[in-house]
């Protein structure tokens, strides 16, 4: 197995509608020892890609200079797929399971290809370091010398305060690279390797599901790293009790947060108030077994503990007893035993809640629409290796993604192949993508580049005045080619 520590710089934060920029990465072997030189790749900026000031305040990268320097998306992605498709690589990324994995996805269903074999054929996987930092912190705080923190003295989990605060100056480059980020991921994750031995191959091995399916037990309380849903007060941590699989999704635990007295809840269901219901979207958790989840049955926590770590210490930061952890969760599934389980039933109305939404979801958002169906991924292949040759007007196909992906593939990579009316379809669907779609961007491009650039009483934040009318500038080119 080798590791890809990968990362990148992107236009917006949505992994569904915003576009790559920036790609960068570097391979090591399982002693995290580099392999290979570090790898960087610019994305040109498509005339439906929406730049705004935020990202660029970011990652500094102007759309003229990927431009320059980028290639083609369909080249982007073939590259991108080729280094993480590669046998037996475990792709590393930092808050990759909500990110940077997301953004991989969609990048591969948009350009015609698989959007799942990377992670899984081959023996390859993927994983997220992200919690295994947090996990440190609390269990093993000798793995790194200096834990940052933010102003408030809570702790800090950004990798670029981890970086700074425990990496030489000749490992420090610049933050918010796609091409030194991974290093510095690989290089703080190689620390907790070396000092906390045990935790690291505990939370490597969390990469399979079926060994979550394994951890996962009623007759425990289980220890969680919640992430973004848990605020660094609590160490964004808490014990869960185990309250059943999704019926819709058998990848997908529910749990309830034993932080919180379940009392309220244990009752039929038809009891339930509105308040109660409510209540229940905060303190009930969901949890996938296959995006490498950080935890741990009660009985085995102990075994992740260092010597500067008791159990009670873990509570007390927590902001937990331990008395009542375990009274709410026998609590809980005394009652799910006698028969009745309310939260099955809270969960199935929530479920087909979410589910149901009529709304209608653009083609190239719809990656879990539907899987792409055999007789299409054949047809996607022959495409991939056609390229421009290949007359994508004769395409057929049941799934109504299917002739949008491909139109647009062919627009956005090959716009020379388009004839007059196909390039008037091309700008039509530009156009609503910058200016049009005000109810699923919040924002419009319009709207970004007038209130930051122009209106603003501080309209540049931290960038330059060049910058900023760089920015106006292509915003400019922008209207005047889709116009």
């Amino acid at each position: 197995m080798t590791f890809f520590w990968y990362d990148y710089e992107t236009w917006g934060k949505n992994p569904h509608r915003d576009r790559i920029v920036q790609f960068g990465g570097v391979r090591t072997d399982e002693d995290l020892e580099q392999i290979s030189e570090p790898m960087e790749l610019k994305c040109q900026t498509g005339w439906d890609t929406l730049v705004g000031p935020g990202a660029v305040n970011v990652h500094r990268i102007m759309p003229t200079e990927a431009d320059n320097s980028g290639v083609i998306e369909s080249e982007f992605a073939a590259r991108i797929h080729t280094e993480l498709s590669r046998a037996g690589t475990c792709s590393v990324a930092y808050n990759g399971m909500s990110f940077d994995h997301e953004f991989t996805r969609v990048l591969f269903y948009r350009n015609l290809r698989d959007p799942y074999e990377w992670a899984w054929k081959n023996r390859n996987s993927y994983w997220d370091t992200l919690e295994l930092m947090r996990a440190a912190f609390l269990f093993q705080p000798g793995a790194l010398k200096n834990w940052p923190k933010k102003e408030d003295g809570r702790p800090s989990f950004r990798l670029e305060d981890l970086a700074k605060a425990n990496l030489t100056s000749e490992e420090l480059e610049m933050s918010h690279d796609a091409k030194t980020d991974p290093i510095h991921m690989w290089k703080v994750a190689k620390l907790i390797r070396k000092r906390a031995r045990g935790l690291w191959d505990y939370a490597l091995q969390l990469r399979d599901k079926k060994n979550i399916q394994t951890l996962m037990s009623r007759g425990e309380p289980v220890f969680h790293v919640v992430g973004g849903k848990m605020t660094t007060s609590r160490y964004c941590s808490t014990f869960l009790s185990e309250l059943g699989v999704s019926e819709r999704d058998a990848n997908k635990t529910f749990a309830f947060d034993l932080f919180h007295d379940p009392d309220l809840f244990l009752k039929p269901y038809q009891q339930w108030t509105l308040e109660d219901k409510s209540n229940a979207g905060r303190l009930i958790f969901s949890f996938k077994h296959n995006k490498a989840p950080f935890v741990c049955k009660w009985s085995y926590l102990k075994n992740l503990l260092s010597s500067e770590r008791s159990f009670e210490d873990i509570l007390s930061r927590m902001q937990l007893k331990e008395e009542d952890v375990q009274a709410r969760h026998e609590k809980i599934q005394e009652f799910i035993n006698q028969g009745e389980n309310p939260f099955t039933h809270y969960i199935r109305e929530t479920e087909s809640r979410y589910g149901s939404s009529s709304r209608d979801v653009d083609p190239d958002e719809a990656i879990y629409e539907g899987f792409i169906l055999d007789h299409d991924r054949n047809l996607m292949n022959r495409i991939l290796r056609e390229g421009s040759k290949f007359d994508w007007r004769t395409v057929e196909s049941e799934d109504s993604r299917i002739e949008p992906l491909i139109f647009r593939y062919f627009a956005r990579n090959f716009p020379d192949t388009l004839e007059e009316g196909e390039k008037e379809r091309w700008k039509a669907y530009c156009r609503k993508r910058q200016y049009e779609d005000k109810q699923r961007r919040w924002i419009t491009a319009d709207q970004v580049f007038s209130y930051e650039l122009r209106d603003s009483t501080e309209p540049l934040g931290n960038l330059s005045e060049s910058q900023a009318k760089q920015l106006v500038k292509w915003q400019d080119q922008v209207r005047k080619v889709l116009q």
